[in-house]
Formats: C-alpha cells, structure tokens, sequence
C-alpha cells in the first residue's frame, strides 16, 4: 500500500502540535512559588488598680395577687434607690437591667394549678468610690433585696496606657517573628500585615458577689467585706511576616 506524500505531511504536522501540547501541560510555570510567611502574635499586659465597680441587685416577690406581689417590690426598690442615693450614687449610674412577671404553679393530684405570680425587678449599679461597694451590698440587704450578684471590679484604661501596650505589643511580636526567622535559617523580611485588638481588661482571679437571700434581713449585723484585688489590662497584636 502505497502512502501518500499529503498523508505523511499531516501524520507529521500532528505529531508536532502534540508534543507542543505536552511541553505546555508538564514545564512548570515560572514565579508560581508563593513568597513565605509567618505569623506572629505579639502581647503585652499590665496589672492596674480597679477604678470603679458594677454591681447587680434584685428583688423577687410572690403572692397570690399579682398587684400585691407588684406593690410589694415596687416598695422595696424605692428603698434600695433611695438608700442608693444617700451613699451619694448618681441616678445615672443606677437603671433597670431586668423586669419579668411570671404566674408560679404547683402540682396537685397530679394537675398543674396556678399558685400566684413572681415578679423581678434588677437594677444595675455602677460604684465610682469602691469604697461604697460593700455598703451598697448591706443597704439592698436591708430593705429587703434578695438576688444580690454579678460584683465586677472595672477599669478604663487611659490612651497613653493602650498606647504603650500596643507599642510592646508590636515589638514583642517582633520579636518572636525574628527568633522563628533565624531558627529557620531565614532573614525577616517586611511587615505584609499587621492588626491589633482591643484592650482587654480582666480581673486577675475572677470575683462574683453570687446570689445572697436572707430570711430576716435584721440579722444582717456586720459590715459585707470585698476585696478588690488588681486588674489585668491586655493587648494583642496579630502580625504576618514576609522572610527571606
């Protein structure tokens, strides 16, 4: 059989266009490799006095008639506010945080019967001179509050605080970023990213008034003490490095 010149020229003209083909899909691609990085984070924290508390306090009421069990908080919260009042907190710093009405029930005879109602009320406190918490504490305890809780110790820090310890931040961050670089036979190279959180303040062992009821509030005869210990102020800085 005999083979054709135009045949031979196509055979050969294909067998080129697939060798183009296979040069293109197996050479890898110059500049594909990513340049490489890491990722630091850096803090720094200081411990600080508190400057100011925040306290939580509650009345619970029951009764068969709900404008009795109403009647009955409402007097008591008027006190506590009063008596709030006369340690020299500022209305602003007392509001409501919570109000519920609810029915309460019982089981007879194997039937849910409604009992009465349960009201709470809670007001929230801010305490400017710490010397006042424990006293607020006795004057809800006085007039009758029963859910006492939720006592945090406070602090704002100041802008030159935050900026000092988003400089130590960076630094330390830094840091780390070039003790990584040199373990790993690298030099450091630019900053490709950097983000700094919010100051954070904690308290150094977590302090909670947790809920106190009294069955005769008259038996309250000596002063509740509080602690108020040092806060932590944090920040962190989360930084991306190029190396080299």
């Amino acid at each position: 059989m005999k083979i054709s010149k135009s045949f031979i020229k196509k055979t050969m003209t294909m067998a080129a266009v697939c060798a183009t083909m296979a040069t293109a899909s197996f050479a890898a691609p110059a500049g594909t490799f990513d340049t490489p990085e890491i990722h630091v984070s850096g803090t720094a924290s200081r411990s600080v006095a508190p400057t100011y508390a925040i306290l939580t306090l509650g009345i619970t009421s029951e009764n068969a008639n709900i404008n009795t069990a109403k009647s009955n908080n409402d007097s008591i919260m008027s006190n506590l506010i009063s008596k709030l009042s006369g340690l020299g907190i500022a209305k602003n710093d007392i509001y409501t945080s919570n109000i519920s009405i609810n029915t309460t029930s019982d089981y007879q005879e194997g039937k849910r019967i409604n009992t009465g109602y349960r009201i709470h009320n809670n007001v929230t406190v801010k305490i400017n001179d710490l010397n006042n918490v424990g006293k607020a504490i006795d004057a809800a305890v006085s007039v009758g509050a029963n859910d006492i809780n939720n006592l945090s110790y406070q602090n704002d820090p100041s802008q030159q605080l935050t900026d000092a310890l988003t400089t130590e931040a960076v630094k330390n961050g830094r840091h780390k970023a070039e003790v990584i670089a040199a373990a790993l036979g690298r030099t450091l190279g630019p900053v490709k990213s950097v983000s700094i959180t919010p100051a954070q303040t904690a308290p150094i062992n977590g302090y909670q008034y947790r809920a106190v009821k009294y069955a005769d509030s008259a038996a309250l005869s000596t002063a509740t003490p509080t602690e108020q210990g040092s806060l932590i102020v944090s920040q962190d800085a989360d930084m991306t490095f190029y190396l080299q």
